[in-house]
């Protein structure tokens, strides 16, 4: 008997991981046509073609190409770490910081780097939300997820000390500047190094934020 139950096992758990790649080839071929084509460009068969499964593959596994969209797209942001954003390591070295400034940098840090995976896919989306009223419900979903999580840095920098504006207000500015929109606007259209943008970040986050910074210079 153990030995008919070890190969069974060593069996399962090889098809786990063949359909683990075989999901990543298809997550892999989709994000590089739609950044190529935009979403009404990109096609299942296309995906397929590019991932070398059949289209009955990728239905079985996304449904549809909204939801593999939205699979791309929530993945973008949540990065490789399958722990819900506030519990991973970026949030909680912003957390454990003691100094505005600190705090702010280790955002900065953090939020950039999701913006470089998940900007040019959310530009896809929202472009194709103009016409595919499904997919508005999903840009309000990313962006709503957007500013609930810009809460965790508000909280945080307000215990290390006052800052100039309501809570609210705080977490739209930081909303509205770490906007995936505008991460595209000055690193692909006026051609910002990553450097370049994470500074200017952190500054303008900080003269609009600390008390103790002068907004005017």
């Amino acid at each position: 008997m153990p030995e008919d139950v070890k190969p069974r096992r060593y069996s399962s758990e090889r098809r786990r991981e063949q359909a683990e790649q075989t999901r990543q080839r298809v997550l892999d071929a989709a994000r590089s046509l739609f950044e190529e084509r935009g979403y009404e460009g990109t096609s299942i068969a296309a995906i397929a073609e590019r991932a070398a499964v059949s289209e009955e593959t990728i239905y079985a596994r996304f449904e549809n190409k909204r939801t593999l969209l939205g699979e791309l797209a929530r993945r973008a942001v949540r990065g490789d770490d399958p722990r819900p954003i506030p519990e991973q390591e970026g949030p909680r070295a912003l957390a454990a910081a003691t100094d505005q400034r600190e705090q702010l940098r280790v955002f900065v840090g953090d939020i950039s780097s999701r913006l470089e995976r998940a900007a040019p896919l959310v530009t896809v989306v929202a472009g194709a939300a103009r016409s595919h009223p499904e997919l508005a419900d999903l840009v309000a979903r990313l962006h709503g997820d957007r500013l609930r999580n810009m809460g965790i840095l508000i909280d945080a920098l307000r215990r290390n000390g006052p800052l100039r504006l309501s809570d609210d207000r705080a977490a739209e500015t930081v909303w509205a500047l770490a906007s995936p929109e505008l991460h595209q606007l000055l690193t692909r259209v006026r051609g910002w190094t990553s450097a370049r943008y994470r500074d200017w970040l952190v500054d303008s986050l900080a003269r609009l934020l600390l008390v103790g910074e002068d907004p005017g210079h």
